[in-house]
C-alpha cells in the first residue's frame, strides 16, 4: 500500500527557489541570498530627539570589502512629523556608536562586511533625497513611516548618511531599519 504523503525535505530546491509544495518564493534573489547566509538587517531606535534637533545614522561599504552591498529598503520610522535628508559620499569626522548587522539566516556565522553607526559627527556629501516623513505636532503628533531607499547598489568604497530631524513640536522617538544583501565580487 503506497501513500501520496511523504515527509517534506528540510532544504528548498535552487534551480526554481520554489518550495516542494510548488509554492513560489516571493522575493526569491533576497530569499536565497537570505539562505545561502548573505542576508542582512539592521535598526536603530533613536529615543526623546527633542523638538528641531537631528540625529544620524552612517551605513558604509568599505573600501577593499570584497562584497556589493544591495540594499532591499530602508525605512524611517518618527513617532511624529520629521525632515528625512539622504546624503551620499560621506566623511567620518568624529567615530560614533557601532552598529552590528544581524544575519537574516540565524544559522550563519556569516559577517557582514558593512560599518553601521550613529552619534558620530559627519562632514555631509551630496544631498540625494530630501523628503518628509508625515505626522502631526504637539498633542496631535501621530507618526508615519517613509521608505527613503530600495534597490540601492552599494560597491566597497561608498556610502550614505541618513539625517533625521525631528520636526514635531514635541520630543519624540525614532528609529531607521535597513535590509540588505551582499554579493561576493
Amino acid at each position: 500500500m503506497s501513500t501520496s504523503h511523504t515527509t517534506p525535505p528540510t532544504k528548498i530546491t535552487r534551480d526554481l527557489l520554489q518550495f516542494l509544495d510548488g509554492t513560489q518564493i516571493v522575493n526569491p534573489r533576497f530569499f536565497y541570498k537570505n539562505f545561502e547566509g548573505y542576508g542582512f538587517s539592521l535598526s536603530h531606535r533613536f529615543e526623546s530627539v527633542t523638538d528641531g534637533s537631528s540625529v544620524y545614522l552612517y551605513f558604509e561599504n568599505p573600501a577593499g570589502s570584497g562584497r556589493t552591498v544591495f540594499i532591499i529598503a530602508i525605512d524611517v520610522i518618527p513617532l511624529g512629523q520629521a525632515h528625512v535628508d539622504v546624503y551620499r559620499n560621506n566623511a567620518i569626522t568624529s567615530s560614533g556608536t557601532k552598529l552590528n548587522p544581524v544575519n537574516l539566516n540565524f544559522g550563519s556565522n556569516i559577517k557582514s562586511v558593512v560599518h553601521a553607526e550613529h552619534g558620530g559627527s559627519y562632514s555631509l556629501g551630496d544631498l540625494v533625497k530630501p523628503t518628509v516623513c508625515p505626522g502631526g505636532t504637539k498633542k496631535r503628533i501621530v507618526g508615519g513611516a517613509v521608505e527613503v531607499g530600495e534597490t540601492v547598489i552599494i560597491p566597497p568604497g561608498k556610502n550614505f548618511l541618513i539625517k533625521l530631524t525631528n520636526k514635531s513640536g514635541a520630543t519624540i522617538d525614532m528609529a531607521i531599519e535597513a535590509l540588505w544583501w551582499e554579493e561576493t565580487l
